[in-house]
């Protein structure tokens, strides 16, 4: 099945292998302790953006047959873009929300349903969509999205990973917002006032698909029993600085979620 529109695709993909040979394209993480295939076809993401972060995000969950994938994002593709995000030469000019859709549906696997919208999660929101998932997973690169994500998905009682890298593109950090614990606020409490909106942010694949891997771990451990137990993580690949890992305790004074 297959929709497209300017501003959205609906693509519904295909199962690969064959029962008949006994041949499972899941098969190797089906044996990890905790992993439930089952969980995850069945589960639904939502993702705010598709630059940088978002395409690895979308290649390694759509692998691994996560049910159904929905993304927002506005802007337009860029040359740039090519050397870090999943975007080809032909999707110049054209509306990411809707590329990365088309463009994930090479690397499907298990049957997922992909879905994408050229609208920012502002327009989304003042449009009506649904917005329902499982895990949303937000890779922004602005403090103002960020603090309207925490706020709109923590009144749905519905999780959010945060993932972002920094500016020399050598470190980044995964923070996860999960029901009634610690938000966005929480865990950066300067950010609520920096509003600042930055423009053609450095990045590099390393970091991104470095800071990307911890967050898909975290996606799995809130969908099935994968162990985890942390909800902020902040790596130095050169290792100059240390790395942390950390729970970050709800705030009673928050004033993003008191």
């Amino acid at each position: 099945m297959f929709v497209k529109s300017r501003y959205h695709v609906r693509i519904k993909t295909k199962r690969i292998g064959s029962a008949a040979r006994d041949e499972d394209v899941a098969d190797r993480q089906k044996r990890l302790p905790g992993f439930v295939q089952e969980a995850i076809e069945k589960a639904s993401l939502l993702f705010i953006g598709a630059g940088g972060i978002n395409s690895e995000y979308g290649e390694g969950t759509v692998r691994k047959g996560y049910g159904r994938l929905t993304f927002f994002d506005p802007d337009l593709t860029e040359y740039s873009n090519l050397s870090r995000q999943l975007f080809f030469k032909e999707d110049i000019g054209k509306k990411k929300g809707v590329c990365i859709a088309k463009n994930l549906s090479r690397f499907a696997t298990c049957g997922s349903v992909i879905e994408g919208w050229g609208y920012s999660f502002q327009d989304a929101v003042a449009l009506g969509h649904p917005l329902d998932a499982d895990v949303v997973i937000c890779g922004v690169d602005n403090n103002t999205a960020r603090v309207e994500v925490s706020k709109f998905f923590r009144a749905k009682n519905i999780p959010v990973v945060f993932t972002a890298v920094d500016l020399m593109a050598e470190s980044g950090y995964v923070f996860v917002q999960e029901v009634g614990k610690a938000c966005f606020g929480c865990c950066f409490p300067d950010c609520l006032n920096n509003i600042k909106i930055p423009c053609r942010t450095p990045a590099a694949k390393d970091i991104l698909k470095t800071v990307a891997g911890m967050g898909m771990y975290a996606i799995d451990s809130l969908i099935m029993d994968r162990k985890r137990n942390w909800n902020y993580r902040l790596v130095h690949i050169a290792g100059f600085a240390p790395d942390i890992k950390t729970t970050i305790e709800k705030n009673p004074k928050c004033p993003l979620c008191e």
